[in-house]
């Protein structure tokens, strides 16, 4: 009779630790889950699918006071959320919402940091002759995670810091994202 109270006794204990450690290991998931969407809201949007938008932008990639030749095949066509068609170099191309311009340049394999491009290895950073610049619109931006928008104008600039030189490649980024907007089949 002892042994078999014994042996309730400890059957009881390990049932209690059982559920308790099952108790406690719902507390964590459910703490995992709610700290993960937490997470995801605080870390901003995630890149939408595929065909969640059609827009397009204007871009310009200027190094060393000339346009950098975005029309070239290795630009063109890199992925289906957004993209560069061939011939078209000066054109966006994006079907998914919420891409990061850094997002973008890496996929046409231009690697940007708030104060440097990487051009095929050549890397362009901010020195004591030359800066480092983008621009949205016409403002300049600081911030490389900038979601892009339908008809933005963007500028990557490396070169003079003269207000000349800016404002000069300023002036060279097309405006052709409108037209092609209003185009029937925008442009796919």
């Amino acid at each position: 009779k002892d042994l078999r109270r014994k042996d309730r006794k400890k059957h009881k204990k390990r049932s209690k630790q059982i559920k308790l450690v099952r108790t406690y290991s719902i507390y964590v998931i459910a703490i995992l889950l709610v700290g993960y969407g937490l997470f995801s809201i605080v870390s901003g949007p995630q890149i939408g699918p595929v065909g969640s938008t059609h827009e397009h932008l204007d871009v310009l990639v200027y190094i060393d006071g000339e346009p950098l030749d975005l029309n070239q095949s290795r630009y063109a066509m890199k992925s289906g959320y957004g993209h560069i068609h061939g011939g078209e170099g000066d054109i966006m191309h994006l079907h998914a919402i919420n891409i990061p311009l850094s997002w973008f340049m890496e996929s046409i394999d231009l690697s940007i940091t708030p104060d440097s491009i990487d051009v095929h290895g050549m890397e362009y950073s901010t020195d004591e002759n030359n800066v480092f610049l983008m621009f949205v619109n016409g403002d300049k931006i600081t911030k490389v995670d900038y979601v892009l928008a339908d008809e933005d104008r963007i500028l990557i600039y490396y070169g003079s810091g003269s207000d000349t030189d800016i404002d000069r490649a300023l002036s060279l980024v097309s405006n052709r994202a409108e037209g092609v907007n209003g185009m029937p089949n925008k442009g796919d």
